[in-house]
């Protein structure tokens, strides 16, 4: 990847972002759920698979923000930064054609899943070395 400014705040704002959704989901779960109108409280199973996501969402914000510091990670964490973002906001667009409309917390946060997908796709092609 080319070294570029934009694109080391771009994983920084990521990757903090992710690592502080992730963090705060793994050690508060019924807190964090309780924001979008999710109620988990008393469910062993929710709790177990809310914070397994929540751990993948820290070390996908950990491995962000290394990518902005150790310029040979730039590449990969683009990538996977890019990805996860686009996935779920994918998987959030097709629960509101197949379920319907959550709440507006939810609403946020698929807009801002998708704008932060596309904008590290950008940075991924604008960045990229072509060998």
């Amino acid at each position: 990847m080319k070294k570029s400014k934009v694109l080391k705040i771009y994983l920084i704002l990521s990757g903090l972002l992710l690592s502080f959704i992730g963090g705060a989901t793994l050690f508060l779960p019924v807190t964090m759920k309780a924001t979008a109108e999710i109620d988990i409280a008393g469910s062993i199973n929710a709790m177990n698979d809310v914070r397994a996501f929540s751990a993948l969402l820290l070390a996908v914000g950990i491995f962000s923000i290394l990518g902005a510091l150790i310029h040979k990670l730039s590449y990969s964490t683009t990538i996977i930064s890019s990805l996860l973002f686009l996935s779920l906001g994918g998987g959030r667009l097709l629960s509101i054609i197949l379920d319907g409309m959550p709440a507006d917390g939810l609403i946020k946060a698929t807009a801002l899943e998708f704008v932060l997908g596309i904008i590290g796709t950008f940075l991924f092609i604008k960045y990229r070395e072509n060998k």
